[in-house]
């Protein structure tokens, strides 16, 4: 078997990886390949991986080179975890915007910090599913890139690769919900669907009857009402005494579930990208202001160190736990492969084209839905309709999807600010046009596209 990792020097994604596919036998003598723009992230990775595959004897054939046409021949998995410009860039998307009033707690999926994120991505990853058409035809290609809808979208639209959206942020709503009111989680059912970064929990059950009024009263106890959830507390047993985490810094969450009677994710925010309107009302817009690219910057840091400090033998490798703190979206990847290579039939949130799997959103967008994965490959659910009461948000994003790739394609400055002026980020047309043209002008040597 071949796996090929482009962004390999990702401290957030390779470690993480590398230590699922170095526990046990499954993957002992496969070939990893490597691709990074970065030659020194690439060259870390590539000491990494050669000392955990020398020490827990993997037999790793290892390649790696900072032009994938070098690595993608014969692959069977692609991944790709990119950021074109870095820490850098995503700053520019999330600071630019912010001096024309746009205010964007992550700027990586919609709003202004999202059109520049797809403007430069799009392409690459249009050029990795062209490259794998000829030099690995039947590999497919799991993207953990954002702006995830609209870079899957592009590259099945595009090419004739199948392109598969990773996010493991279903899974975190679901548990979060559950925190919330007290239960573990092999106790529930969840029933989840809408687009990245902005999908519902359309159906939550606890012993299998309806969770939602146990919720609803759990977030009343969190508000001040302590004995609006004692009643749920005699019908089920094992419901701890009170929540084991608060919904703090969810307002948005909160207020959309009582009135949709649906619960968005992963959390607000992400979400209130997509309801940007509530931004002012709900949160403090100089504490929320690009609080992921400040996370980032906290913990990459020391992570690369430790990174460093394996692969030049100066920490012990711990097989099943040399990553565990990177262990995080990606390594559903690892189950979602073992799921296919033992037919086991497990479900999986996944992103990919709707096809029927949602009957009220468009056919052909890239929708996030549960899928089961067996022998045979991926097999979506049909979920039916989502409510009507969360489908204007999700319909106009996933709207102009194709005009931002068309924008990101041609290199058309008119395109992406017909996507922005469309955006509900939008108030006023003469601002938008200014931004967009602000944030491509500085980002321009990462936009060939568009020079």
């Amino acid at each position: 078997m071949k796996i090929v990792i482009i962004g390999a020097g990702s401290v957030a994604f390779t470690p993480a990886l590398l230590s699922g596919f170095s526990v046990g036998e499954r993957y002992k003598g496969a070939t990893l390949g490597f691709v990074d723009v970065n030659e020194e992230a690439l060259t870390l990775v590539e000491k990494f991986a050669q000392r955990v595959s020398s020490e827990l004897g993997m037999n790793w054939k290892i390649e790696a080179s900072t032009e994938r046409k070098d690595v993608l021949p014969g692959a069977d998995v692609v991944t790709t975890s990119i950021g074109v410009g870095g820490l850098d860039a995503w700053a520019l998307d999330v600071d630019i915007p912010y001096q024309y009033g746009y205010i964007q707690p992550v700027g990586d999926t919609s709003g202004p910090g999202g059109l520049g994120r797809a403007l430069r991505h799009i392409p690459v990853l249009v050029g990795i599913g062209k490259d794998m058409e000829t030099l690995c035809p039947k590999g497919i290609l799991y993207n953990f890139t954002n702006p995830l809808t609209v870079l899957t979208q592009a590259v099945n639209k595009l090419t004739k690769t199948t392109c598969i959206g990773l996010c493991i942020g279903p899974d975190l709503t679901w548990s979060h919900l559950c925190r919330v009111i007290g239960v573990e989680k092999e106790r529930t059912t969840a029933v989840i669907g809408g687009i990245n970064h902005c999908h519902w929990i359309v159906d939550f059950r606890l012993d299998g009857e309806d969770a939602f009024p146990i919720l609803r009263a759990a977030l009343d106890e969190l508000e001040g009402s302590p004995e609006a959830i004692e009643a749920f507390r005699r019908k089920f047993g094992g419901m701890v005494k009170r929540p084991q985490e608060p919904n703090a810094g969810q307002p948005l969450c909160t207020a959309l579930f009582r009135s949709f009677g649906a619960y968005p994710g992963p959390g607000d925010g992400h979400v209130i990208e997509f309801y940007p309107q509530f931004i002012r009302s709900l949160h403090d817009p100089a504490k929320i202001k690009g609080h992921a690219i400040e996370n980032v910057r906290k913990t990459y840091p020391p992570l690369t160190e430790k990174m460093k400090a394996i692969a030049e033998g100066k920490e012990p490798i711990e097989e099943e736990s040399f990553a565990k703190e990177l262990a995080w979206e990606h390594t559903q990847l690892l189950d979602i492969l073992i799921s296919e290579q033992d037919n086991k039939g497990e479900t999986f949130y996944v992103n990919i084209p709707n096809r029927g799997s949602i009957y009220n959103l468009p056919p052909e967008a890239v929708v996030e839905a549960p899928a089961t994965v067996d022998r045979a490959g991926l097999h979506p659910f049909a979920l039916g309709n989502l409510p009507n009461e969360v489908l204007p948000t999700l319909a106009q994003r996933l709207a102009a999807m194709d005009l931002i790739i068309e924008a990101a394609m041609e290199g058309s400055r008119a395109k992406a600010v017909a996507a922005l002026i469309n955006d509900p980020y939008c108030d006023d047309i003469a601002v938008a046009e200014k931004c967009v043209n602000a944030l491509i002008d500085a980002e321009l040597k990462y936009l060939p596209h568009f020079q």
